[in-house]
C-alpha cells in the first residue's frame, strides 16, 4: 500500500514526461543564435532647447550590439548568416506620451558593423514602424561560428530630423510631452533549411 500511495498515476505520468522530454533535450543538436546587448538598452532623447527641436536629434552611438551564431552541424540546416530586423514592440502603433502621440517614423534606426561583420550590408536608416523591418544582412557561405566579442553592430537613432536634411520631419509645431516607446530586434538565422 505504501508503494501505490507514493507512485500515484499522476506522479508516473509525470515522471515518464520527464523522462522523455529529457530524452529529447539530449537528441537534438539546435543552430544558436543570440543577440547581446552590450550597452545602449534604454535611450531618452531629450528636445531641451529650440535647436534639437528644429534640428532634430541623432545618436550614433545609441546601442551596441554583440551577435553570437552557432551552426550544429545538422543536416539540412546550414547557417550562412543572418537578418537583422527591428519594429515597435507590440505593434504599437504611435510613440505615445502622456497626453499626447506622435507618428511612429518620426523615429529612424540604422546598423552598422563594428568588428567583424565587414562583409555585411546595412541598409541606412529605416522608419520606426509596426512591421518587421530589414536593418542588416550578413551572409558567409564558408560558414565560420559568431562570437559576440568579435562580431557586433552599432545601433543610430535619427528623431526630428527635417526633411531638407534627410529627415521625417521636425517636431516643431508638435505638442510638448514625455513620449515613451519600445523597439525590438529580432536576429534572423539565414541559409539552407531556415
Amino acid at each position: 500500500m505504501f508503494i501505490i500511495s507514493l507512485f500515484s498515476p499522476k506522479t508516473i505520468i509525470l515522471a515518464l514526461l520527464i523522462w522523455f522530454g529529457s530524452g529529447f533535450l539530449f537528441s537534438q543538436e539546435w543552430n544558436a543564435a543570440r543577440l547581446n546587448v552590450l550597452y545602449g538598452s534604454s535611450l531618452p532623447l531629450n528636445f531641451s532647447n529650440l535647436g534639437k527641436i528644429k534640428n532634430g536629434i541623432e545618436v550614433q552611438t545609441g546601442t551596441h550590439f554583440g551577435i553570437s551564431l552557432a551552426d550544429s552541424s545538422q543536416l539540412g540546416h546550414d547557417l550562412e548568416g543572418f537578418e537583422l530586423y527591428f519594429r515597435a514592440f507590440n505593434n504599437q502603433a504611435n510613440i505615445k506620451g502622456d497626453v499626447y502621440v506622435l507618428p511612429l517614423n518620426k523615429i529612424r534606426v540604422k546598423a552598422e558593423n563594428v568588428i567583424g561583420l565587414e562583409s555585411g550590408t546595412s541598409y541606412g536608416y529605416k522608419d520606426l514602424s509596426t512591421d518587421w523591418v530589414l536593418l542588416f544582412s550578413y551572409t558567409n557561405t564558408n560558414w565560420v561560428d559568431l562570437n559576440w566579442a568579435n562580431n557586433q553592430l552599432n545601433i543610430s537613432y535619427e528623431c526630428g530630423k527635417p526633411e531638407s536634411e534627410g529627415g521625417n520631419g521636425s517636431l516643431m509645431g508638435e505638442d510638448p510631452d514625455y513620449y515613451n516607446i519600445e523597439i525590438e530586434f529580432e536576429l534572423v538565422p539565414t541559409g539552407p533549411g531556415f
